[in-house]
C-alpha cells in the first residue's frame, strides 16, 4: 500500500507541475490600429529628418567648397535616343499629380539633340561626372537655362529637367527606353 501511495502522491505532484508549467501568463494586449498608426508616422519622421539633415550637411559641405555629396557620385555614360516627356504639375484644386505630354527629345551621340518638330537641331554638351547636359543652342537654349540630369532609372535613361518660365519654375521627367 505505501508503495502505492508513493506512486500515486510522485503522479500527482508530476502532473501538477506539468499544470504549472502550462498556466499561461496574460500576453501584452496588441497595439490599437491608432497606437499602430502613430508608432508608423514616428519612424517616417524619423527617416525624413534624417534625410533632411543629411541633405544640409551635403548643401553646407557644397557652399564650403567640399564635396557635394558625402560619397562619390560614379559617372554615368549617357543613353542616345528619344526622350518622351511628360510635365509634373501638382493641382492643388484636384489634390493629385497631373503629368502633362511635352513632346519628345532626341539625343544624337554627335552632341545635337532635335526636340518636338525634328526639324530644329540644336547642340548640347554633357558632363559625366556630374550627369548634367548643357543646352548651348536650340529650344532649350532659347528658353533660358534648363537645368537638366541625367539618370539611370532601371537601366533606362531619364532626363530631369528644371525649366525658370515667367509662371515659375517648370519640371519635367524625360524618359528613354533604351537600355
Amino acid at each position: 500500500m505505501r508503495l502505492t501511495t508513493t506512486l500515486l502522491t510522485g503522479a500527482c505532484l508530476a502532473l501538477s507541475g506539468a499544470a504549472a508549467a502550462q498556466t499561461v501568463t496574460p500576453a501584452a494586449p496588441a497595439p490599437s490600429p491608432q497606437e499602430r498608426a502613430q508608432a508608423e508616422a514616428a519612424a517616417v519622421r524619423a527617416r525624413a529628418t534624417a534625410a533632411m539633415q543629411a541633405r544640409t550637411e551635403a548643401e553646407a559641405a557644397a557652399k564650403a567648397g567640399g564635396p557635394r555629396m558625402t560619397a562619390p557620385m560614379a559617372s554615368a555614360q549617357l543613353i542616345y535616343g528619344d526622350y518622351s516627356c511628360t510635365q509634373n504639375a501638382w493641382d492643388a484644386a484636384g489634390k493629385r499629380m497631373n503629368f502633362i505630354a511635352k513632346g519628345v527629345i532626341q539625343l544624337n551621340a554627335n552632341g545635337t539633340y532635335r526636340y518636338l518638330d525634328g526639324n530644329t537641331t540644336g547642340r548640347y554638351t554633357y558632363d559625366a561626372v556630374t550627369r548634367q547636359l548643357t543646352w548651348l543652342t536650340g529650344y532649350f537654349a532659347e528658353r533660358g537655362a534648363a537645368k537638366t540630369t541625367f539618370s539611370v532609372v532601371e537601366k533606362a535613361g531619364q532626363l530631369d529637367l528644371e525649366l525658370n518660365t515667367g509662371t515659375g519654375t517648370q519640371n519635367w521627367s524625360c524618359g528613354c527606353g533604351r537600355k
